[in-house]
């Protein structure tokens, strides 16, 4: 097929009920080969985990729908507002922190 149609409201969240975020990870449902699409949203003060994608090699994209982050990038933050996007390369350290309101983020990682 050459398009493929997903929604979050088909998708159940990777974490936990009790976390304070949900993770909606639409991979599986665009049938992608190449391209890892995740919608994270966050309330307010979440912490997200400290992770990176080095032995994967997958940059990711960061992309602020709603509300704004903080991004801890090793010893470096950056804020993102609303409208805002920050690519991070597969080896850095990274960890998304909510400020205090709801917030919205699409993912985007390749290769996956």
């Amino acid at each position: 097929m050459a398009h493929q149609k997903a929604s979050i409201a088909d998708a159940d969240s990777l974490l936990p009920d009790d976390a304070d975020a949900r993770m909606f990870q639409l991979k599986g449902d665009l049938d992608t080969d190449e391209l890892g699409f995740t919608v994270y949203q966050m309330e307010p003060d979440a912490v997200g985990m400290e992770h990176d994608h080095a032995d994967g090699g997958q940059e990711e994209v960061y992309y602020v729908v709603e509300g704004g982050v903080d991004v801890v990038l090793g010893t470096e933050t950056v804020s993102l507002d609303e409208g805002e996007a920050l690519r991070v390369d597969a080896t850095e350290t990274r960890q998304i922190t909510n400020r205090d309101h709801y917030s919205e983020l699409v993912l985007a990682g390749a290769p996956i």
